[in-house]
């Protein structure tokens, strides 16, 4: 029965890294599909600590944008489309029925309650956010048309949408301003400078991983293999740079095959020590681990198998694998003994408006809500702020994004920049193992003090622009 249900998973896996895969768009178009709106308005509100310290005994960071004039509606100039005097529209083009709505759920669930959070504090200088979703299916073409109904038909102000699959031709063409959580490489390359990247790539987290695990995992491997994506072969001597640098003597690449089972053998012949997942494919490999009875000695895991609608989906073998978040969890930890201002607002907001995922612990600490909120908190922040100096545009939108330094809410790593030459994304993570929660779910259970980056590597502040430009060309 196990096997079977780990038969099932890599079959809906192998469709959803076709699905988050990046894709040039082309002119063709499909019936946009129905708008969707998703928002719980009834829970009992958490109340916030008086005080948090950070362990050293600093203030923790609040989270919050900063302070700014209440502007009435008519004394702001409007240029461009997807806003009046009453409203801000963002759109966002979001597989909802095919293989990857398990994980989009709780991002639509995440940002409109972040929203309504807004909203319900007068909104943006009097307008109230309001978000047209439209499901992609998890299909480039489909995704080109949404971004088309959204952007021509419903006249969204901005974009928001996973980054895999989106249509990066037709965004740099219309110069919308587009939120991405990041994915792909394009997001953060300087090609398409208004694709704004809130999160980052696979291999860049890969690098804290390892640096985590190897500092305070107390592992030290001398054969790693990595199970690579081919879409990011470009930055496979980045991934074995960063191996190499922490001690390890080989490490062998290898793409995600049809059948693992080779791969196991091959690797447990070999004597590898611990096995870094870079691509969806690691489903394949829990299976025939499964069924041959062996496993790296030392680990397994990374960004991509920290997913947990994915984790759930697997089940049992994943228990005990590395798994990590690009923020801090819901009640602060690591960092924080109890949550911060910033983690309290989050709390109090899915509460409220995400009750479901409120009551929800695992899903309320999963990467994909947290990140969600936080670009929500980013995108409110912008319009906020082109609002009291007096104008809402896609332009000046795009201008308070590129100019932003070291912009942090608290919850996930600083932000320290989104130009179009150097586009950081949240580029920290925290990391140890999938455990038990106590009631047969997955949560992470933390073994870093704090958000791990990569300055140990001695990479300059820009350098995920950089790789990213040596991927697209």
């Amino acid at each position: 029965m196990k096997l079977r249900k780990l038969a099932a998973a890599a079959a809906v896996i192998a469709l959803i890294g076709a699905a988050c895969s990046s894709d040039d768009d082309d002119s063709s178009t499909t019936d946009p599909p129905s708008t969707e709106a998703v928002v719980d308005d009834s829970a009992p509100v958490t109340e916030a600590p008086d005080d948090t310290e950070a362990p050293d005994g600093t203030d923790a960071p609040d989270g919050t944008e900063a302070p700014t004039e209440s502007v009435a509606p008519e004394d702001v100039v409007i240029s461009g489309q997807g806003v009046d005097d009453d409203r801000l529209l963002i759109g966002m083009s979001i597989d909802q029925s095919g293989t990857a709505a398990p994980i989009s759920k709780d991002i639509i669930k995440a940002l409109e309650a972040r929203f309504a959070v807004a909203n319900d504090d007068g909104g943006i200088a009097g307008r109230q956010i309001e978000m047209i979703v439209l499901d992609d299916k998890g299909d480039p073409t489909q995704a080109l048309s949404n971004f088309r109904e959204l952007w021509e038909k419903e006249k969204v102000f901005a974009m928001y949408t996973l980054g895999g699959g989106a249509p990066l031709e037709y965004i740099d063409q219309q110069q919308i301003p587009t939120f991405v959580l990041g994915g792909t490489a394009e997001a953060f390359s300087s090609r398409y400078p208004t694709i704004l990247p809130l999160g980052s790539l696979t291999p860049t987290w890969g690098a804290q991983t390892a640096y985590s695990m190897v500092t305070y995992g107390d592992i030290a491997p001398k054969k790693v293999a990595v199970l690579y994506n081919p879409e990011l072969e470009a930055l496979n001597p980045f991934i074995e740079n960063y191996w190499t640098e922490l001690g390890v003597e080989e490490v062998i690449f290898d793409p995600p095959p049809a059948d693992c089972s080779a791969l196991v053998l091959k690797y447990q012949d070999a004597g590898v020590d611990y096995w870094d997942f870079q691509d969806f494919g690691f489903i394949g490999c829990v299976i025939a681990e499964q069924t041959l009875g062996w496993e790296p000695p030392m680990g397994q895991g990374g960004a991509i198998a920290s997913t947990l609608a994915i984790t759930r989906v697997v089940g049992d073998p994943m228990f005990g694998g590395v798994a990590g978040s690009p923020n801090r969890l819901a009640d602060g930890r690591p960092t924080y003994d109890e949550p911060t201002e910033a983690h309290q607002a989050y709390l109090d907001g899915m509460a409220e408006y995400a009750p479901d995922l409120f009551a929800d612990t695992p899903a309320l600490n999963d990467a994909m809500t947290v990140l969600a909120w936080v670009a929500g908190n980013f995108i409110v922040e912008d319009v906020e702020s082109i609002a009291a100096d007096g104008e809402i545009s896609q332009e000046a939108a795009l201008e308070w994004a590129w100019a932003i330094d070291d912009w942090d809410t608290g919850l996930a790593g600083v932000i320290h920049s989104v130009s179009p030459d150097c586009k950081t994304g949240n580029d920290a993570s925290i990391w140890g193992y999938w455990v038990d929660d106590g009631n047969g779910d997955f949560v992470v259970d933390p073994i870093v003090p704090d958000l791990i980056d990569n300055s140990w590597l001695g990479l300059d502040k820009c350098y995920l622009t950089a790789l990213a430009d040596e991927v697209v060309g």
